[in-house]
């Protein structure tokens, strides 16, 4: 589409897509800036700020509604000062006044709408608006703030201080087995036993707490929480919610069989998801987990990654023309068109595709029949049935794709490119699949030399190679995260070096005095002060990634200026912990992980005769509960020794490798033995 370039308002010339969507809008927009924020002072009018982001259903509505309607728009930019934020560059703004919306009304979303004095206090908000309803709300606001300005501003204030309110931690409390097992608990009390995932009427995948779940059951061997670990994956991994034809996962489903999606993919979501599958499957040598973790990773790689530098994109629409999940839906007719009368009709019923459908008239796919199922109810052998999936499933998807794609925003988040990254090195260590370890070091590498404007300090994001906006502590945590798993795999010193600046950047520059750390940098913008978000969601917290962070690093450095700050956080906030439940379950595997025991191996003489199967054995095993550090068979070389101490004294025995598993420096025999150290190092766990 090409627009007139004088109908254009402020966004124009921003790099994000989700600006760039709005820049022909007859409502003058202003990026969130000086400018805008000068003119509301200046000109003492309320701000209307909008957030939203690129694949958002929704926002489109509302854009399509009231944004391009000229009614609007001539009260928006006589009356008020309308803001454009991207919430996936701004997710600091974005995070406080979504507090400030689920302060004021009880419930939140996207768009998000809120109404702020000049001073950028909020004194009203709330998510998506028809036209209508949008229109009188405004004039109501601008009425109110005309010539009620005294209720507005004791409005504001009220909500100012409630924002501004620090979560309550101790600074005497310890960390204790405790506040995990209470945690365990919750989880599998809050599991629909049905279905999996967490009861309620819509499904999200919240792969953080099915990964603690999954780390609790290693350590403990409580059988209960396999049991909903599987039962999550397995009803997650056959329903609607996964794309049994592109692979990946879509955002979340509208109701509680994982069947109906909301259609957006979000790179966030994938990369956790990958990593949990192929972690799964490592522990209970599931060959379908490992079809799901590969399907991911796979999905990832041929349509999220730009091939010239290697980074993730951030996310694909859910709409298709203007068409929710059309780009997805299937009729019967279509698979017969793509599979021939004789396939057809036994290849639709095993992905659930019906005449009725299931989405509005069409159907989305699933894979829960079983080609045993299907053959008995179409009176054929089993035999004719088995196997049709893996025959058709690349020819539906090249029929897919002369469809109309979803928007992609080709966005790099700093944070999600990290998670990307784990979830490639991960699998990785699980399949032994080269390209991942390609992938994950290709994109460490982007980030690395475009994101990280210097020593200490990242960008949030790039578009088309440009960074932009101050990096928050996701960005830290996650690729500091990313890079300790790419150090796992590929026994690269260099990935385990980034990932420790990074850790000592969030202790330097984003430490809470009390315990755990702030959302923003010192001196970085922050409207509502300096915001303190420890809750874990579809991803996990800033702060529960950073004590996993710190918890490795001290094991691979031995130093307690890494081990500390995690033993204050833990113990601070273990009352919050234990209130939680599942929305800290990040927090309470991280809290399993301080506890111990948690191991540094040392595999003397990497890279020599017989080390390949010590490496291998110890990727087999993936333990969720050590690092694993390779001292090269010609010895200790390039400073390894004085950035990883833990190497001290480890040698091979006559040119033989062998294995060490230490504890805070205490360790066990070492050991030529793949099996013994893995004995070693399950002690304490279950498995």
């Amino acid at each position: 589409m090409t627009h007139n370039t004088e109908s254009a308002n402020h966004l124009a010339g921003e790099h994000s897509l989700y600006l760039q969507q709005h820049a022909y809008n007859p409502v003058a927009w202003h990026p969130w800036g000086p400018e805008a924020l000068e003119r509301a002072r200046a000109e003492d009018k309320p701000i209307f700020l909008s957030i939203g982001y690129s694949s958002c259903h929704w926002c489109h509505v509302m854009e399509r509604e009231s944004f391009e309607d000229e009614e609007v728009a001539r009260l928006l930019n006589a009356e008020l000062i309308p803001i454009k934020v991207d919430r996936e560059e701004r997710p600091d703004l974005d995070a406080v006044y979504m507090d400030a919306v689920v302060g004021l009304t009880g419930s939140g979303g996207w768009p998000m709408s809120v109404w702020l004095t000049p001073e950028l206090k909020p004194f009203y908000g709330g998510t998506y608006y028809p036209k209508d309803a949008f229109l009188e709300l405004n004039r109501r606001l601008v009425d109110i703030y005309r010539n009620r300005r005294d209720e507005v501003e004791a409005s504001a204030r009220s909500v100012y201080e409630a924002l501004s309110r620090e979560p309550t931690v101790s600074t005497e409390a310890s960390i204790s087995a405790d506040a995990s097992a209470s945690v365990a608990d919750d989880v599998l009390r809050s599991l629909d036993r049905e279905w999996g995932g967490s009861a309620g009427h819509m499904k999200f995948p919240t792969p953080s707490t099915w990964a603690f779940a999954l780390h609790r059951y290693r350590k403990t061997g409580e059988q209960a929480l396999a049991d909903a670990v599987r039962l999550t994956l397995d009803q997650m991994g056959s329903g609607g919610i996964h794309d049994h034809v592109g692979g990946g996962f879509h955002r979340y489903t509208v109701e509680r069989t994982w069947l109906i999606p909301h259609f957006e993919k979000m790179l966030y979501d994938n990369g956790q998801l990958a990593s949990l599958y192929a972690e799964a499957a490592t522990v209970f040598g599931d060959a379908r987990y490992e079809e799901i973790a590969r399907d991911t990773l796979e999905f990832m790689l041929r349509d999220m990654r730009d091939p010239e530098t290697g980074a993730f994109y951030a996310s694909y629409d859910a709409d298709s023309g203007g068409v929710e999940g059309e780009f997805y839906v299937w009729k019967p007719g279509e698979i017969i068109e793509v599979a021939g009368e004789e396939d057809g009709p036994p290849l639709a019923a095993l992905l659930g595709v019906t005449e009725e459908g299931n989405f509005e008239g069409a159907s989305v796919l699933t894979r829960r029949s079983s080609p045993a199922q299907v053959a008995r109810s179409m009176g054929r052998p089993e035999a004719e049935v088995e196997g049709l999936f893996e025959r058709w499933v690349e020819p539906l998807r090249e029929r897919r794709a002369r469809r109309e794609w979803p928007g992609l925003d080709k966005k790099v988040v700093t944070s999600w490119n990290g998670l990307a990254i784990e979830a490639f090195a991960r699998g990785y260590r699980a399949f032994g699949e080269p390209r991942y370890l390609d992938a994950a070091t290709r994109a460490a590498d982007y980030l690395w030399e475009v994101h990280r404007r210097d020593a200490g300090h990242l960008y949030r994001v790039s578009n088309g190679g440009e960074p932009a906006e101050e990096g928050v502590l996701d960005d830290y945590a996650f690729l500091a995260a990313g890079l300790l798993e790419l150090h796992e795999a590929s026994g690269d010193a260099g990935h385990a070096r980034r990932a420790l600046e990074l850790v000592d950047a969030m202790l330097d520059r984003f430490a809470h005095p009390e315990a755990g750390f702030y959302m923003v940098a010192e001196g970085q913008e922050a409207p509502m002060g300096r915001p303190v978000k420890p809750m874990d969601g579809a991803e996990p917290s800033g702060m529960s990634v950073a004590l996993h962070c710190l918890v490795r690093a001290a094991a691979l450095t031995g130093d307690d200026r890494y081990r500390d700050p995690a033993d204050r956080a833990l113990g601070g906030y273990a009352s919050a912990m234990e209130r939680m439940g599942p929305a800290m379950s990040h927090w309470a595997d991280a809290a399993d992980l301080h506890l111990g025991p948690f191991y540094e191996v040392v595999i003397a003489g990497a890279g020599g005769d017989g080390s390949d199967g010590l490496v291998r054995a110890y990727h087999d095993l993936m333990p969720h509960h050590a690092v694993l550090l390779e001292c090269p068979a010609d010895g200790a070389g390039d400073g390894l020794l004085d950035t990883f101490p833990p190497l001290s004294g480890k040698e091979a025995a006559k040119g033989q490798p062998r294995a060490y598993v230490c504890s805070r420096g205490a360790c066990q025999n070492p050991t030529a033995e793949a099996d013994e150290m893995t004995a070693q190092i399950l002690q304490g766990w279950h498995k």
